[in-house]
């Protein structure tokens, strides 16, 4: 780029130059020695300054005393001069020299260097009456200052943006692709939008953000403009969204099943399964008992991580084989969002409930029985025994702790339980003295030989029914019933000195009634009575 104050520039006084270096003007004689030569970048060359810092020009050169500095005066390129160098020349012992000149000020797009080169001496900052003043000019491959600055207008830093899908505006080089990328949900990079910049260097660039993870408000943007006759620059916009481009997906967390048996909790786990985690983040389980104290688990990998779309969360937690009954808590954590999820689960002995559970049909609640016996009746599952419990009302409920006085007190044989038959019924005539009743059952799982297997499955407690038995008019003959055993505090003779196993417990409990919620916690898996 040339002008007419470019070419004045060559007949400027040498004074004139070297006032912009800060040296002091002096006289000096009418004839001068040879001039100074700059052979890097050689006169009239093209200088690729498109990388590292595109304002600065290295010179070497000779022809420059030993005790000077260059000094190098150039035209911003409309006829104004500026000096290009502030430090001192370096001399090798060759005579040669180097410095680097900055030519930044040079108005936007203009690649044209012409200088002048002068020198002072290094010292007195005088000007050397002995250099003849030289024109230099060289070709620079792109403008220190673009004709075009590149700047976005829009969205500026710190703003607030009111919309999902904001249009970038500023400037640009002209026809050079402007591309706007942001950081992802998965720590990577997406493209918000790209466009090709106007002739005028203007451009318009409308974006969407919807590679952010959901409820994201964002953190900005870096925006690039890239071409072949253009320098390649990018700059970070700083900026947020009032509101999430992706909405936010509320955290869920749940258990499948959430109440096991040991068995079950060390094969086949329990699964979880949750939402509102970070796209791809990684998420660490613990899991606590009833105290708080963490657990092991069975072997598992050492990382496991949210998906990479909606942060939605899988896993299935096996416990290891030293688990107990107990209630335990499942936390989740995101490891990058912070995000903490906690579920309640249940590990149970392993007591499987026999269905359907016994009902007593008759007698009937309340109902007044008259002579010496009673039928007792009802349904249960088809092919068990049932365990049956006569007493009165305050034995069975647990409130009386005497021993019941003979023929006051009646519980099945558990060789000889009452058997269910194939259309699911049950019957029993009880011989007993006249009084106030209660009676309760359970069903238990039968040996091959008809007796209740006491290690085996047994149904929940039947409904509880009260009755009374009157004396007849005549006296019935009486069955005396087998004397009572003596039995400790709170539970009634149960019929058989068996007590070990499942049934052997509830069979006690069954006579305490209402003790069985305190005495012992029945968490259990109900399973068809065909099992």
């Amino acid at each position: 780029m040339r002008s007419s104050a470019r070419r004045g520039l060559v007949a400027a006084p040498t004074a004139l130059a070297l006032a912009l270096g800060g040296v002091l003007l002096a006289a000096g004689p009418a004839s001068a020695a040879a001039p100074v030569t700059i052979t890097s970048p050689a006169p009239g060359s093209t200088y690729d300054n498109s990388t590292g810092f595109t304002q600065l020009l290295p010179l070497a050169g000779t022809g420059l005393p030993a005790a000077d500095d260059l000094v190098f005066t150039y035209d911003r390129g409309d006829g104004t001069l500026a000096n290009g160098i502030n430090v001192g020349t370096t001399h090798n012992p060759d005579g040669t020299f180097s410095v680097t000149a900055n030519v930044g000020e040079l108005l936007p797009g203009e690649t044209t260097v012409d200088a002048v080169l002068t020198a002072v001496d290094a010292t007195t900052r005088v000007v050397d009456p002995e250099v003849t003043a030289t024109d230099y000019t060289i070709e620079l491959a792109v403008a220190p200052n673009p004709a075009f600055p590149f700047r976005v207008d829009y969205p500026g830093v710190g703003t607030v943006v009111d919309t999902t899908t904001p249009v970038f505006t500023g400037v640009a080089a002209p026809n050079s692709t402007v591309t706007v990328t942001y950081s992802n949900k998965n720590l990577g990079n997406s493209v918000a939008g790209t466009a090709t910049a106007n002739p005028d260097g203007t451009f318009s660039v409308p974006t969407t953000f919807l590679d952010l993870a959901p409820g994201s408000l964002g953190s900005g943007a870096n925006v690039t403009q890239s071409n072949p006759a253009a320098q390649v620059g990018s700059l970070g916009v700083a900026f947020t969204f009032a509101t999430a481009p992706v909405p936010a997906i509320a955290p869920t967390i749940t258990a499948t099943p959430d109440e096991v048996t040991v068995d079950e909790a060390t094969t086949t786990g329990i699964a979880i399964a949750a939402t509102g985690f970070s796209p791809g983040e990684e998420v660490r389980t613990v899991v606590t008992d009833s105290e708080g104290t963490v657990v092991d688990l069975a072997d598992r990998a050492l990382n496991y991580y949210a998906d990479d779309t909606v942060g939605a969360y899988a896993d299935t937690i096996v416990f290891a084989d030293d688990v107990l009954a107990d209630d335990y808590t499942i936390t989740l954590t995101g490891v990058r969002s912070g995000i903490v999820q906690a579920v309640d689960v249940t590990v149970a002995d392993e007591v499987v409930l026999l269905t359907p559970t016994p009902v007593i049909t008759s007698p009937t609640e309340g109902q007044v029985v008259t002579g010496g016996t009673v039928t007792i009746s009802g349904t249960g599952p088809v092919g068990t025994g049932i365990v049956l419990t006569v007493a009165d009302s305050a034995f069975l409920d647990g409130t009386a702790t005497e021993t019941p006085a003979v023929g006051r007190f009646y519980i099945t044989d558990l060789a000889d339980p009452i058997l269910v038959d194939a259309q699911g019924n049950w019957t029993v005539t009880v011989s007993l003295l006249p009084g106030a009743y209660a009676t309760q059952a359970i069903a238990a799982e039968l040996n091959a030989d008809g007796s209740v297997n006491e290690a085996g499955a047994v149904s929940d407690f039947s409904n509880t029914v009260t009755f009374s038995l009157v004396a007849a008019a005549v006296a019935p003959p009486v069955v005396t019933p087998a004397a009572p055993v003596a039995r400790p505090a709170g539970l009634a003779y149960t019929g058989s000195e068996a007590s070990r196993g499942v049934v052997g417990a509830a069979l006690l409990l069954l006579a305490g009634g209402g003790l069985l919620v305190a005495a012992r916690r029945r968490r259990a898996l109900t399973v068809d009575s065909a099992e």
